[in-house]
């Protein structure tokens, strides 16, 4: 009897620990959570650079290669509002949802839940040359930028606000 309650307690340990572990460290870090957090989780990402804070960009960013990273903030250790990533110099990627490769990336660099809801999205509005995506978890912006394929997530709830303030910004002048 002695044995199985040292048992039971180590296995009840090991499970605590576990549960601990992943609340604690999250499979990606996405937009509303802490800056911390994603900057933590950027550096366990082989594919994005070291994040380094832009007080002009109001974020953190990166570059590695012929990627680009950023995670907009509210303030320096705030709410992340957004994320983007651009890659340049690689006509074969371009942010689409019928892009192989793009959605390998997303998957490698979030997880397959992401690169599969951006995949799964459906198309919106077209501003500028932004182009508005709605998927189950998160919304999404891609543009072709010069030389590249550009592409945002945000949250779900905040897709009408950046739709609406990006045609707010075609006829007024915005601080971007």
């Amino acid at each position: 009897m002695h044995k199985s309650s040292n048992f039971n307690y180590l296995f009840n340990a090991t499970l605590s620990a576990i549960a601990i572990i992943l609340a604690v460290t999250p499979a990606n870090a996405l937009p509303e959570q802490n800056i911390d957090t994603v900057v933590k989780w950027a550096k366990t990402r082989p594919q994005l650079p070291t994040l380094r804070y832009n007080s002009e960009a109001h974020g953190y960013e990166g570059t590695k290669g012929k990627l680009y990273f950023y995670a907009d903030v509210t303030s320096e250790n705030g709410t992340v509002t957004k994320e983007g990533i651009t890659v340049s110099g690689d006509s074969s990627l371009k942010f689409t949802t019928k892009n192989a490769k793009a959605v390998k990336l997303l998957q490698n660099i979030y997880n397959s839940n992401i690169g599969n809801d951006f995949q799964k999205s459906r198309y919106v509005t077209k501003v500028g040359r932004d182009q508005y995506s709605r998927g189950q978890k998160f919304a999404y912006i891609t543009a072709e930028v010069q030389g590249g394929s550009s592409f945002q997530i945000i949250p779900l709830n905040k897709l009408q606000g950046f739709i609406d303030n990006a045609k707010y910004c075609q006829t007024n002048q915005c601080d971007i």
